[in-house]
């Protein structure tokens, strides 16, 4: 189904399913994470932190990265690009670590990179977790956290994935289980080309999905990944699609404190 030439989901679609990335977060103040004005680029120092073998002697630098970045995003809530994919009641896999899409109301949410709102013992055997309060400052208990573990006294970190590290084994066959049931898969603010996301709007299409990109600028070749590529604003495609598939005229009035 196309609206003007862009392609929009139709009935036909029963199980829409979402990946996303930092794109869709930027709007927060996030920022993304490759590319000349990404992260990496821009803060290197955090980068070389990110590196799991830097651990324990890393984590002043963690705490302060990605208790920084919980803040922002609790700070500022979901974007309504977060909104639409809520209210469209859609599976959504992330390779975000913000908490936004739950903050928004989605229910079911593959967490591949972990997330930031969360405190985990170093100690991989031990199974010490706790939500953090996140602030700013280089210790845990800057966050909320104690920076000893309650159970076995080994340092507390963030939940989130880093550089050599395993993703979650159940957020990975989530996803990939839903990948597999989806009729549409669409990615959004994603480059989807590291692995082992890249392999999802793949192992999609090979189940029957109809895959989308919606990016503001996609990548390159990425047209030939996907069957359809919207280079547009996702905080403005994806509220449309929830109003078409809602049968919603105009805009809703929750829009305007929704940016």
């Amino acid at each position: 189904m196309t609206a003007g030439g862009r392609f929009t989901p139709g009935a036909a679609h029963r199980e829409i399913v979402f990946l996303t990335g930092s794109g869709i977060s930027a709007r927060t103040g996030l920022g993304t994470f490759r590319g000349p004005d990404g992260l990496w680029a821009l803060e290197p120092e955090t980068e070389e932190a990110m590196h799991a073998d830097l651990l324990p002697g890393s984590l002043p630098q963690l705490w302060r990265v990605w208790g920084g970045m919980a803040r922002i995003a609790r700070g500022h809530g979901p974007t309504p690009g977060h909104r639409a994919i809520a209210r469209l009641g859609a599976p959504v896999i992330t390779q975000n670590i913000d908490g936004l899409h739950q903050a928004a109301g989605s229910e079911v949410v593959a967490e591949l990179h972990g997330s930031a709102l969360r405190a985990v013992c170093l100690e991989l055997r031990c199974t010490w977790s706790a939500p953090l309060s996140p602030g700013e400052g280089a210790r845990a208990e800057d966050h909320g956290v104690p920076g000893a573990c309650p159970l076995c006294g080994a340092p507390t970190r963030p939940d989130v994935v880093l550089f050599d590290e395993q993703l979650p084994q159940h957020a990975l066959e989530l996803a990939m289980r839903l990948a597999q049931r989806a009729d549409l898969f669409v990615a959004v603010g994603t480059s989807g080309v590291v692995f082992p996301s890249a392999q999802l709007a793949p192992l999609a299409a090979s189940h029957g999905a109809t895959t989308v990109l919606i990016d503001i600028a996609p990548p390159v070749g990425s047209r030939t990944l996907f069957d359809h590529v919207i280079a547009e604003d996702a905080h403005e495609v994806l509220p449309d699609w929830e109003r078409r598939l809602h049968r919603v005229g105009g805009t809703s009035f929750l829009d305007p404190f929704l940016a």
